[in-house]
């Protein structure tokens, strides 16, 4: 919200009711849920933008949870910006749409398995598939996928992270060998202020990343260093890592450890050519913003 303000941007934010949304300074808020699209509507009336990036990401949530928010959900917001009468709907999808058992090594928009594993990669992709299939002449629609988010304000991983940490480490799979792909709060911001603006054909998607390359044990090092919590403790190799999740034994989850144990890294061109798109937040300040972010929360000056 605030690089879209400081961007020069008016925004109004969609919340739901019972949230904290008191960091939302200035800004216009609309309380509804994504299973009213007449409220939605509203929300974006006089809106040119629909920025959507509401749904649920914890890949243990039950499959008809997950389809009803995030594709009965998108399609909800798909419908609310056409009646709205926005010209431009960009969609905060996710690099797990590709998600499978096996290395994604510098993959570009066009490579993908079969079948993504698990239910949330599966309706992350149905959702991405209806925003690419949904643009008009009147609607433009845009996909990004960036990559395992974090930085200050992340509500999806840190959390998970933090009780990890404090029970025992966060576990880094076969020794947090593997390249990690990541995405920094602010790296995301660039993106959608570029595709904001850019001419692009309607349906398109693009990965957006950090620019540095790094490996889950150093990612995970710094990340627990930063925020003073225990080091990564190291795990087994993500076979049996895998075995113990199946057998219950583990409080990863199948999505997590495939996260850590398999290559992650995409090729970001397309979104720098195309876009305009450049991760201007470097993995050092991102780190240095998030400790003093973290410290800040904690009264610690």
């Amino acid at each position: 919200m605030r690089g879209l303000q400081t961007a020069g941007h008016d925004v109004v934010a969609y919340v739901r009711e019972g949230s904290d949304s008191r960091s939302l300074v200035d800004v216009e808020r609309i309380v509804g849920d994504l299973a009213d699209p007449n409220r939605l509507a509203v929300a974006a009336d006089n809106c040119e933008v629909m920025i959507h990036a509401a749904g649920i990401a914890d890949p243990a949530a039950d499959r008809e949870t997950l389809g009803w928010a995030n594709v009965a959900g998108t399609e909800n917001v798909i419908n609310a910006a056409k009646k709205a009468g926005c010209r431009r709907m960009i969609h905060i999808s996710c690099a797990d749409v590709t998600l499978y058992d096996g290395p994604r090594s510098f993959w570009h928009e066009d490579e993908a398995p079969t079948r993504p594993v698990g239910a949330l990669a599966e309706t992350k992709l149905y959702a991405e598939e209806l925003v690419r299939v949904s643009g008009s002449r009147d609607l433009r629609t845009i996909a990004l996928r960036p990559a395992l988010v974090w930085g200050p304000g992340d509500t999806t991983h840190l959390p998970g992270w933090e009780a990890e940490a404090a029970n025992g480490g966060v576990c880094l799979v076969g020794g947090g060998k593997k390249l990690l792909a990541t995405t920094y709060t602010g790296n995301i911001v660039q993106a959608v202020l570029r595709a904001i603006e850019a001419d692009v054909p309607t349906g398109s998607v693009y990965y957006v990343v950090d620019t540095e390359l790094t490996v889950a044990r150093d990612f995970f090092t710094e990340l627990c260093q930063t925020l003073g919590w225990r080091a990564p403790r190291k795990g087994g190799p993500r076979w049996w890592a895998m075995a113990l999740c199946r057998a219950r034994l583990s409080s990863l989850h199948p999505t997590q450890v495939i996260r850590r144990g398999q290559t992650s890294a995409f090729d970001v061109s397309k979104a720098k050519t195309e876009l305009g798109y450049e991760p201007v937040v470097t993995r050092e300040q991102g780190m240095a913003e998030l400790g003093a972010w973290a410290r800040q929360m904690q009264g610690v000056p």
